[in-house]
């Protein structure tokens, strides 16, 4: 039976003749089978023949009664939604059937994996999901939140696209509870509270409320706590969940294609995991290398003849009126992602585009962006280092079904992290991630997982031009408080003494020592979460030589040039890593090029047009475009984040110091507000805290003077919103309304 259910696939695939009532019915017998490999093969069947949307009586009622015993319901809602003559009939027990999968309290219908975690959560509260992208996993949220009697919930996501995307689904059906994404909040006991936030503002907001106990939380992504990850944030992630999980609240921890989590962590706060390989969106792989598979492909009712050149294949792909659906295109770096949607756009005609976008994105960033003829074509592209607004509108744009909405997205992995796209068919152009390493198991599951979204499609396609055959390996999450053999000090410090692992002992004692006879208190040092800690010793002891404060003293809120120079200096020189360096700055005259750039924006606070325009960066970067990544990166990497990390860190060591040998205290708090935010007014730091960028924070300034937290932005948006609607204009106002 399975052979028989294989082998239709394979001729439904390229569209040959085919029994589709006996598919249905060798189908609907297999969905008997406990088994999970065959579970999932019934629902490729379906997938495949719900996605031919026959209008034969029939076929549709086979289908339907195996979408019933399947209990994926919203199977049939989708049919219905794409095929008017779709008309099954509905029998009682087919109601009452799926009125045992829908909440009594939201009206929302589970699937039947659904309903497995959710149940499952409800026994165990301290949980792990490990599912497939369009599973679902995140829908069960709500749920967990609206049948349990939590008061304080943490929904912690890896990035500002998800937050905002969590925040609108949260806002929209749970009440009862004060709702923020900014760690700026006013905590009344009186109050329920839903925080929506990255890992780095839940540290925020902890070190602001410590007393704040939280009584159920979620992460999101949940692979990013992984010290195999080797990146930036893998040890704010994991600190946060440590933290989080000492205190006692339930969890649910959710992520895509893990193989297995920590099993110490597991042990250690009794959690339990349930691991799903069902593709709720079924995939359909095409490998088409160009060294490797050159010639004709038969792909459902057109073909693609792949030759040597990648680029060709790729437009031959995309040009392919059979291959319906959008197109997501995964490239390996920035600017190669840039460069292969411009390649695109010089073979398609103009179409109808969305004006006030390219308006928007040549008024604030440049007309001469290659963004800007891309989206007139079609075209667009994401990565990291765009503002975070400007992801989202593409995306959104992406999203859209109008004629004038994007077809083509060329992006690095900054697509691939749980955003929700409207993608039917996925390119993986290259095999390598950005450091020029091959595609992990991981990497690649998640990019192939944006191919096809849930209640939009019931297939997905991914296209491979490059392809490097392997098997799949474990992806076992591991922490390194918990797993790793070697655990960094920054790590272990931020640890209690009865969760560090017992080899790792004498190395935390040794530390300690260490720390004492240089008469440097602990907390002085654990304080700086995760800044090196041999970077903070040795800045310390060249503080404490002779009459060396004196060059980092200042009067007033900022420090002057010079003194500025120093701080920065001696910060590049002790707490630098080579990450922070890294290609750009690079040596004494990197350095010297990435501290004057961060001096003329702390004191001239520039537009990006502005800083675009400056001399260093017109010398730095031969093109415009070039220029613009150049300037994204130095914007959201150093001025936003690595800065003000280390300023912090600075301005805590120097005053120990300072207190030792009798001297002046510094404060930066302004100089670090000026560069994380671009303001030091309280109210717009709240306003760029929730996502908006400087632009929009600026011309809406006035009206939010009075705000001290999140709670008063919105109230303040709210009584204010005829007046602010007269000063933004409609791409503004989305972007607004889509943060606050």
């Amino acid at each position: 039976m399975k052979t028989r259910i294989n082998d239709a696939l394979a001729k439904i695939k390229t569209l040959n003749q085919l029994s589709l009532e006996m598919l249905l019915i060798d189908t609907y017998k297999l969905l008997d089978s406990k088994d999970n490999s065959d579970y999932n093969l019934s629902l490729s069947s379906i997938c495949h023949v719900a996605n031919i949307n026959s209008d034969d009586a029939m076929v549709q009622q086979l289908l339907h009664d195996c979408v019933v015993k399947s209990r994926i319901f919203l199977y049939d809602g989708l049919l219905f939604k794409i095929n008017p003559q779709y008309q099954p009939n509905i029998s009682v027990q087919d109601s009452f059937l799926q009125s045992l999968y829908t909440s009594k309290t939201t009206n929302t219908t589970l699937t039947k994996p659904q309903k497995e975690i959710f149940d499952f959560f409800q026994k165990k509260k301290r949980v792990v999901v490990s599912a497939p992208t369009s599973f679902g996993k995140t829908r069960i949220i709500r749920e967990i939140i609206l049948h349990n009697n939590y008061r304080n919930i943490g929904l912690i996501m890896p990035t500002v696209s998800l937050l905002s995307e969590q925040y609108q689904e949260i806002k929209k059906y749970i009440l009862g509870y004060v709702i923020s994404k900014s760690s700026r909040v006013k905590i009344d006991n009186e109050n329920k509270y839903i925080l929506i936030l990255t890992p780095e503002r839940m540290n925020s907001f902890l070190e602001d409320n410590p007393d704040f106990q939280f009584d159920f939380f979620v992460m999101d992504e949940i692979y990013k706590v992984d010290y195999k990850l080797n990146d930036d944030r893998f040890r704010i992630f994991s600190d946060i969940l440590y933290r989080l999980a000492k205190s006692g609240s339930d969890f649910y921890l959710i992520g895509p294609y893990i193989s297995g989590f920590s099993s110490n962590f597991r042990e250690r706060f009794d959690v339990s995991i349930k691991i799903y390989d069902i593709e709720i969106v079924q995939k359909d792989y095409y490998i088409l290398d160009n060294i490797l598979n050159r010639g004709c492909h038969l792909i459902e009712s057109g073909s693609v003849q792949i030759v040597k050149d990648k680029f060709e294949n790729l437009f031959r792909l995309v040009s392919e009126e059979s291959i319906n659906g959008k197109f997501l295109v995964y490239r390996y770096q920035k600017k190669y992602v840039e460069e292969t949607a411009k390649k695109l756009t010089g073979r398609l005609p103009i179409k109808s585009y969305n004006d006030e976008l390219v308006a928007y994105l040549s008024e604030n960033v440049s007309s001469d962006w290659d963004l800007v003829s891309c989206i007139k074509k079609g075209v667009a592209f994401h990565h990291g280092a765009m503002p975070r607004h400007i992801q989202d509108l593409i995306v959104d744009e992406f999203n859209e079904t109008e004629k004038s909405s994007i077809d083509f997205l060329f992006c690095t992995t900054s697509l691939t992290e749980g955003i929700n796209s409207a993608a039917k068919n996925v390119v993986l152009y290259d095999k390598k991630i950005g450091n020029g390493e091959l595609l992990k198991t991981l990497d690649r599951k998640n990019i192939e997982g944006r191919a096809g979204r849930f209640m939009q499609h019931f297939i997905g396609r991914v296209f491979y031009l490059e392809f490097e055959d392997g098997n799949d390996l474990e992806t076992i999450v591991e922490l390194e408080s918990f797993d790793a053999p070697l655990p960094s000090v920054e790590t272990l410090i931020q640890l209690e003494i009865e969760d560090i692992q017992q080899y790792s002992k004498s190395r935390y004692e040794e530390h300690n020592s260490y720390l004492d006879n240089l008469l440097i208190p602990h907390e002085i040092i654990r304080g700086n979460k995760f800044v090196s800690v041999e970077g903070q010793i040795k800045l310390i002891n060249v503080l404490r030589c002779s009459g060396a404060l004196d060059k980092y003293l200042f009067l007033g809120t900022l420090p002057n040039s010079d003194c500025l120079s120093e701080m920065l200096s001696i910060i590049y020189d002790c707490l630098f890593t080579d990450n922070d360096v890294g290609r750009n700055y690079d040596g004494d005259v990197g350095k010297s090029i990435l501290i004057g750039l961060t001096k003329y924006y702390i004191y001239y606070s520039p537009s990006f047009k502005l800083l675009l325009q400056n001399d260093t960066i017109q010398k730095a970067r031969s093109t415009d475009n070039s220029r613009i990544r150049y300037v994204f990166n130095l914007m959201a990497k150093y001025f936003e984040f690595v800065w003000p990390k280390y300023l912090k860190a600075f301005e805590g060591l120097y005053n120990f110091v300072a207190t030792e040998q009798g001297c002046s205290k510094i404060n930066l708090a302004i100089l670090i507000a000026k560069l994380e935010y671009g303001t030091s007014e309280n109210h717009e730091i709240i306003l760029r805290d929730s996502g908006l960028p400087t632009e929009i924070v600026k011309k809406i300034s006035k009206y939010f003077v009075k705000c001290n937290s999140f709670e008063d932005v919105q109230k303040t948006n709210i009584f204010f919103a005829d007046k602010i609607k007269m000063v933004l204009p409609p791409i503004e106002l989305k972007i607004l309304n889509r943060y606050i």
